[in-house]
């Protein structure tokens, strides 16, 4: 019984090729780093962090593969980390790349001890690990970074540093972005591999309890090449070489709109317009 029901959690994508041109990329010749920081920004400016389906819809979010490639793939829909990091991960292991997943505690932002509620991905090639993530509606990388690296790493428009450390009251492997000279902690973690069936509880949690920051607010975001557009609620903004565009989306038809026009999103359920 048990086989039956988490098998999809560990089927294969149907098609890797078909993943790839949904991110603009036609074919990966080498499972190396450089491709990987490629695969990494393909993915982040072409599939949106979207929580539409559990703010406007209050549906169930199936983290199984098959369900995720019809999602993400064919109906080309974003999602949330437990979505995105998983299908992608999916996607590195038919590559060829030697991966595992780390359970998270976002830091940014917060002031109090937070529970896991993010997913992430560390793939090893020719013995250096790097952490990965395409599933951060924050401040992320834009590519792959060392974990294994005591310096500040470059990537897109922001400087990350990887460090052993502890944030209230709990150690571990701390992401930082450097703001003025000083790390702004982002994320927290065990390095201790997660399991797949290891999401299902958060994922309930996150997408279901009226508790859940993702039940309190729509929240959307896409990187592009000149910087981020975000859709929280209904007040889009557009950041773009250090200027931002804010505009107020008063109706649901400006929502669905904006959704189309800037995320490539649309729905057929009703919008939550409060």
């Amino acid at each position: 019984m048990f086989n039956e029901l988490y098998a999809p959690f560990y089927k294969s994508i149907p098609d890797s090729g078909n993943y790839l041109k949904r991110i603009g990329l036609d074919s990966v010749t080498k499972a190396d780093s450089d491709t990987l920081s490629l695969l990494v920004l393909a993915h982040q400016r072409a599939v949106p962090f979207e929580n539409l389906d559990i703010f406007d819809a209050n549906m169930e979010i199936d983290l199984g593969i098959p369900a995720l490639y019809d999602k993400i793939v064919l109906r080309r829909r974003g999602g949330y980390c437990f979505e995105l990091n998983t299908i992608f991960q999916a996607l590195l292991e038919s590559l060829g790349y030697e991966c595992y997943a780390v359970a998270v505690r976002v830091v940014w932002a917060f002031s109090c001890y937070m529970p896991i509620s993010h997913r992430a991905i560390v793939v090893t090639i020719e013995n250096q690990r790097y952490f990965c993530d395409v599933g951060f509606g924050g401040p992320s990388p834009q590519g792959a970074i060392l974990l294994d690296y005591d310096g500040e790493q470059p990537s897109g428009s922001n400087v990350f540093l990887v460090a052993k450390g502890s944030q209230y009251g709990m150690s571990g492997t701390i992401i930082s972005r450097i703001i003025d000279g000083k790390p702004e902690p982002i994320l927290l973690f065990s390095e201790t591999p997660a399991d797949q069936v290891d999401f299902l509880a958060p994922n309930e949690y996150q997408s279901r309890n009226k508790h859940s920051m993702f039940k309190k607010d729509r929240l959307i975001n896409l990187i592009t090449e000149t910087g981020v557009i975000t859709l929280g609620g209904r007040v889009l903004k557009i950041h773009a070489g250090g200027d931002t565009i804010e505009k107020s989306l008063e109706s649901e038809a400006d929502v669905r709109s904006a959704l189309t026009e800037y995320f490539g999103l649309a729905v057929d359920y009703p919008l939550n317009i409060s």
